[in-house]
C-alpha cells in the first residue's frame, strides 16, 4: 500500500467509518473493555459559559444547512429536510439550557436514521479528539431478552465489586432497568438499524459525566441480588492489536479500531503468525475507522488488485477502494469474527472478504452503518457535526447501510455462556477453519 500515488493514499486516509462514541460502553461480546487507567476527569473539567439563545438559534441553522449542502442522499433517506427545519426551529427557541438545546439537535439529525451523521456535544468532541471515552467498567446489552452484563474490564471498580459478565441488570440508579430502556428509547435519536439503535440506548443508559457515579442492582445466576456504585471513568479508546496462538495451533488476531498507524502493528502480528493453518480476525466490537487503513490491512491477504467497493459522493465523485498487488502476507483460511457492534469499516473489510470468498463470517449481524464521512465540523459552543457525504456500495453492487454483513454461520450469545466464560463464537471459528484446513489438503 505504500506504493500506491499520495493522492489516493490521502483521500483515504480523510475518509472516516468511525462510530466509536457509539459503541465503548456497549460491546456486546465476552471479552475485556479497554484498560481503565487513574485519572478521574471533574464533571466540573472544561466547564465553558452556556450558549446564548442566538448562538443556539446559530448552531441549530449552522447543522441543518452543513447536512443540506453535504449529505449523499438528495433524498435525504427520504425525509423532507425542509420540513424538519420548520418543525424544530420553534423547540429550538424554547430550549432553556444547553442539555435540552443538545438533545434536540441529536433529535433533529437521527431523523435521518443514519448513524454516521450525527451531532457530538462539546464533552463528546474532546473525547474523540483524545481518543478517549467515558466508562463505568462493564458493558451491558440485550441476551435473550434480557438486559446483561457482557462484559468487565478486570482492572475496573466493577470488577473489584464482584460485578461479572452473565449478571442480570434489575435497576438503576432505584430505577427498574425495564423503566430505563423504555426512556432511553424514547430519547436516542434515529440510527441506520434497529441493532445500531439498541446500541445506542444502552449506551444512553450508562452515559454520564467522568466522575460521577451510578448505582447497579445486579441479578447472579440464581436469585441473590447485589447492588454496587460505579464510578464513570476516563479511558482510553485507541486502536489497539492483540494476538496469540491458540491452543488448536490457529492463529487469532483482534483489532479494536481501524485507524492510522494500526495497520504496522496488524502486519507485526501476521507475520508472527504466518507459519499458522488458520486465522481468526476478531472484529466483534470494532466500531470502524478510516477506508485507508482497511485497505492496507486488507492487501495483507491478496496476491492482486482486488476491489473492496467505491465511495459515491452527491455529485457522481467516487472514490475507488482497491487492494495492493504485492503486500501478501498471509495465504491460509480465514474466519472473521462480528457482532451488532461491528461497524462501518469493519463490515467494509468483512463483507469483501466474504464477496471474494477470503474468509468466512462467524457471529452476529453486524451493525448495518457504513458510509462515509470527511471531517468534523467544530460549531459555537465546542460541539461538532459529521455528516455522511459518502454512500458505499461493494464490488458486487451490496448496499451494507441499513443491511449490515450476514455471517456464514450464526452465533447468538447466551446468558449460559457468559456465565461460564465461554466463547462459542471462537470455538465455532476454530471448527470451520478445521474443515477448511481438511478440504484444501
Amino acid at each position: 500500500m505504500e506504493k500506491r500515488s499520495s493522492r489516493v493514499i490521502e483521500r483515504l486516509a480523510s475518509l472516516l467509518l468511525s462510530l466509536s462514541l457509539l459503541c465503548l460502553s456497549v460491546v456486546a461480546q465476552p471479552g475485556r473493555l479497554p484498560r481503565i487507567g487513574s485519572a478521574i476527569v471533574s464533571a466540573q473539567s472544561h466547564k465553558k459559559e452556556s450558549l446564548s439563545r442566538e448562538d443556539r438559534e446559530e448552531v441549530f441553522e449552522e447543522v441543518w444547512e452543513t447536512i443540506y449542502e453535504k449529505y449523499y442522499d438528495p433524498d435525504f433517506n427520504g425525509v423532507d429536510w425542509r420540513a424538519v427545519r420548520i418543525r424544530y426551529r420553534p423547540l429550538v427557541e424554547a430550549a432553556t439550557n444547553d442539555d435540552e438545546f443538545y438533545s434536540l439537535i441529536k433529535q433533529m439529525v437521527g431523523e435521518l436514521h443514519d448513524a454516521h451523521t450525527r451531532f457530538h456535544t462539546p464533552r463528546e468532541r474532546r473525547e474523540r479528539e483524545q481518543l478517549q471515552a467515558t466508562t463505568t467498567g462493564i458493558s451491558i446489552f440485550e441476551v435473550e431478552g434480557r438486559p446483561v452484563v457482557t462484559g468487565v474490564d478486570p482492572s475496573s471498580e466493577a470488577a473489584l465489586a464482584g460485578v461479572e459478565a452473565g449478571m442480570i441488570v434489575v435497576a438503576i440508579d432505584g430505577v427498574p432497568i425495564e423503566r430505563k430502556i423504555a426512556d432511553a428509547r424514547h430519547r436516542v435519536a434515529g440510527t441506520s438499524s434497529d441493532r445500531a439503535t439498541m446500541l445506542r440506548v444502552y449506551r444512553r443508559i450508562l452515559d454520564g459525566d467522568p466522575g460521577t457515579t451510578l448505582t447497579m442492582t445486579l441479578l447472579r445466576k440464581g436469585s441473590d441480588r447485589i447492588i454496587v456504585t460505579l464510578t464513570r471513568r476516563v479511558v482510553s479508546d485507541g486502536p489497539t492489536v492483540k494476538w496469540r496462538r491458540l491452543d488448536s495451533g490457529y492463529g487469532y488476531v483482534k483489532l479494536s479500531l481501524w485507524k492510522s498507524p494500526i495497520h504496522k502493528e496488524f502486519k507485526k502480528a501476521l507475520e508472527q503468525l504466518r507459519d499458522t493453518p488458520g486465522l481468526i480476525i476478531d472484529l466483534r466490537g470494532n466500531p470502524g475507522g478510516e477506508a485507508g487503513e482497511v485497505v492496507k490491512i486488507a492487501s495483507y491477504f491478496f496476491s492482486r488488485k482486488v476491489s473492496f467497493g467505491r465511495f459515491l459522493a452527491r455529485s457522481g465523485k467516487t472514490i475507488d477502494l482497491v487492494t495492493d498487488d504485492d503486500d501478501e502476507i498471509y495465504r491460509s483460511p480465514v474466519v472473521i469474527l462480528m457482532n451488532e457492534a461491528s461497524g462501518s469499516g469493519s463490515e467494509l473489510f468483512a463483507a469483501c472478504m466474504q464477496e471474494n470468498n477470503r474468509a468466512l463470517i462467524v457471529g452476529r449481524q453486524s451493525c448495518g452503518c457504513v458510509l462515509g464521512i470527511s471531517r468534523f465540523k467544530k460549531v459555537e459552543g465546542g460541539g461538532e457535526i459529521a455528516v455522511s457525504e459518502l454512500g458505499y456500495v461493494s464490488a458486487r453492487g451490496r448496499k451494507l447501510e441499513g443491511n449490515g454483513v450476514t455471517p456464514d454461520e450464526s452465533i447468538s450469545l447466551r446468558i449460559s455462556d457468559l456465565q461460564a466464560k465461554r466463547d462459542r463464537a471462537i470455538e465455532e471459528a476454530e471448527t470451520v477453519l478445521k474443515s477448511s484446513v481438511k478440504a484444501i489438503r
